[in-house]
């Protein structure tokens, strides 16, 4: 581990003893620190050598080899070599004017190749120093490319009077060069520019398609970049010399040794997030200060000298409201209203008329989800959106029917949801629920009817078979032996008798029929005894006469109101059907049927003592019949196994829409 760090800490080492040399050569030859900050690039030459050194160094300690570390070295390396002809340059030294004209051109030329080569393969090749894939090749060879073309912004200065350069009496090179030179140096601008600008391009596309730790690491340099790029906006407005520049320039490398090194130390999102949010205050605040000594100054005529103290005691009062609107609008922007569920639940509340697609919509626009999902029973119920690699799943309650879950994409970049994210979902998956809820619900309606229309054909084809081929043909039979008897009443009389006595028999069967038929459009018990009188007379006839022993009570107030036809229809059946089911398959030995009618429907219960069964009973036919039935008349109807044997309860509305 010491061998491997040596050599990083040697190349540091000798950096910072060329840069305390170069300062130590500029003070003895009587200059001061202002004459480096504003007369020559000895400040910010010597702090980029140092910072990118430093990361650099860093970088290969703990990653030995990586290139994004080498990289590092050889930009630190370009400004030293130029912070070291500074400090040759000065009247401490004292070279030759031969020399001193060479070291000057040199120490210019030397920190070319650092933003113009070295700062774009850095971001080409970050994180891993691995080269791009074989679209981005050919920028990498046009980055090397302008290697060799670096010192054309100096040869001006070394061909004497063509240059901005003093002039010389013995130019090092002939005029002819220089002319030249200075020709070529906006189309090496103008190249180098689009290099450095092709190669951020690259890692704006980059951070938008991966995902995972590569992205949290391209989102580090992504962040200074725009940071860097951020502080030295006001020179548009200002023209200040490029000191800050050059001094925050060194943030890129920092954030990429931590991208490198630590990125799982730190939140990139929340350090972008911060940094939106205390950027746009920043902002806000110098428009504020200014707007606000501008316009007291204008009114009044400049006579006003508190206007600067007005200024800033307004900004100061305003700076939390502000903080919190604008952290409130970044957080919006990014990540929608996870920090207020209630809202977003009342959002996608509001959706729940458009069906669940509107509502999965309505989520993803809720918390700038990219991807929503309703899965049940191993199927996709309804999505919205691209589905993504990484997915989080939140189960969802629902009344009846099979389970089923929520399922969101994360966000770009994002490995997991944040605690905030998943509360808010936790409350979102009410409205879900419904909306799933509700489509369940229309497709059984459409179930149902498509039943009900299936049944209602199948039983007029019924009815039609039944008077066809029963009735029809009794009837036929009736009017032949009648003819046969009228015609034999003189000739044979016995024989006519008999035909008379199969006629009888034959009517008497045709009447059963009729009533059979009647009976299954609606039982003349009804009609004849109302819903509790048919219901008692089936209790003491039939259910006692078949079944010995046999218990069935009805219990039900004298006064029911007047129902509906076909809720006493409805009632009957599923009442019947009740029984039927507890006598047959229950095991039961007594049944106990409620009827109970409130101003807004009809409750039939039907309870016994059977076994009950244990889980959900099986839809079979009649359970199915008795559902259709309440459905029909837009009621419930529940039924299942309790402590003491079986239930079933109907609901049926009094009111028919």
């Amino acid at each position: 581990m010491a061998v491997r760090r040596a050599g990083p800490v040697a190349v540091l080492i000798l950096t910072a003893v060329v840069v305390v040399a170069a300062w130590v050569s500029w003070f003895l030859g009587g200059l001061t620190f202002a004459d480096a900050a504003d007369d020559s690039y000895l400040l910010t030459n010597s702090a980029q050598a140092l910072t990118f050194t430093t990361f650099g160094a860093l970088v290969l300690a703990h990653r030995p080899g990586h290139r994004i570390g080498l990289l590092f070295v050889a930009y630190g390396a370009c400004y030293t070599l130029s912070v070291a002809c500074l400090g040759l340059l000065t009247d401490a030294v004292g070279l030759p004017e031969g020399w001193a004209r060479a070291v000057e051109l040199f120490g210019i030329t030397a920190w070319i190749p650092a933003p113009v080569v070295c700062l774009p393969l850095i971001v080409q090749l970050f994180p891993d120093g691995r080269p791009l894939s074989r679209r981005w090749r050919p920028l990498a060879v046009a980055t090397l490319a302008v290697l060799p073309f670096t010192p054309i912004p100096t040869l001006p200065v070394a061909a004497g009077p063509a240059g901005d350069g003093p002039a010389t009496e013995e130019p090092m090179l002939p005029v002819i060069v220089g002319e030249v030179a200075q020709r070529l140096i906006p189309v090496f601008a103008a190249v180098a520019a689009l290099v450095l600008l092709a190669s951020l391009g690259a890692l704006v596309l980059r951070v938008r398609r991966s995902r995972g730790v590569p992205r949290q690491q391209l989102m580090w340099l992504l962040w200074a970049v725009g940071l860097f790029a951020a502080l030295n906006a006001q020179r548009i407005v200002t023209t200040d010399g490029p000191v800050l520049f050059l001094l925050t320039l060194p943030l890129i490398p920092a954030a990429a040794t931590v991208a490198i090194l630590r990125h799982g130390l730190y939140d990139i999102e929340l350090i972008v997030n911060r940094s939106l949010v205390y950027g746009a205050l920043t902002l806000g605040v110098v428009l504020a200060y200014l707007g606000i000594v501008a316009g007291l100054s204008a009114l009044a005529r400049d006579r006003l000298s508190a206007a600067p103290l007005i200024a800033t005691a307004a900004v100061a009062l305003a700076f939390a409201p502000a903080r919190s609107a604008v952290q409130s609008l970044v957080d919006r922007v990014m990540y929608g209203q996870r920090r207020d569920p209630v809202a977003a639940a009342a959002r996608v509340g509001l959706r729940l008329g458009a069906g669940l697609d509107g509502v999965l919509r309505a989520v993803c626009e809720a918390l700038r989800l990219p991807y929503a999902a309703v899965a049940s029973d191993g199927r996709l119920v309804a999505t919205y959106g691209r589905s993504p690699r990484r997915r989080h799943t939140v189960s969802l309650e629902v009344a009846d029917g099979p389970p089923a879950d929520l399922l969101v994409g994360l966000r770009a970049g994002e490995s997991r949801l944040s605690g905030a994210d998943r509360r808010a979902l936790e409350l979102l998956a009410a409205p879900v629920g419904l909306a799933l809820q509700a489509v369940r619900l229309s497709e059984q309606l459409g179930e149902s009817r498509t039943r009900i229309v299936a049944a209602r054909e199948e039983e007029r084809r019924r009815l039609r078979r039944d008077l066809h081929d029963g009735l029809g043909t009794v009837l036929t039979a009736v009017t032949l032996k009648a003819d046969a008897a009228h015609n034999l009443r003189h000739t044979d009389p016995e024989r006519s008798a008999r035909l008379l006595l199969d006629l009888r028999a034959d009517l008497t069967a045709a009447i059963a029929d009729i009533r059979r038929l009647v009976y299954n459009l609606r039982p003349p018990a009804l009609d004849e005894l109302g819903l509790l009188g048919a219901l008692r007379q089936r209790a003491h006839d039939s259910w006692r006469r078949e079944h010995a022993g046999y218990v069935v009570t009805i219990d039900a107030p004298d006064d029911l109101p007047p129902l509906p036809a076909g809720v006493e229809v409805a009632a009957y059946r599923i009442a019947t059907e009740a029984v039927t089911n507890a006598l047959r398959h229950g095991g039961a030995t007594a049944c106990r049927v409620s009827l109970r009618a409130d101003h807004a429907a009809l409750h039939v219960e039907v309870s016994d003592d059977g076994s009950g069964g244990a889980g959900a009973w099986p839809h079979g036919v009649g359970l199915r019949s008795m559902h259709e039935r309440a459905g029909e008349l837009g009621g419930t109807l529940t039924a299942g196994p309790t402590d003491r044997g079986g239930r079933v309860h109907a609901r049926l509305p009094l009111e028919q829409t």
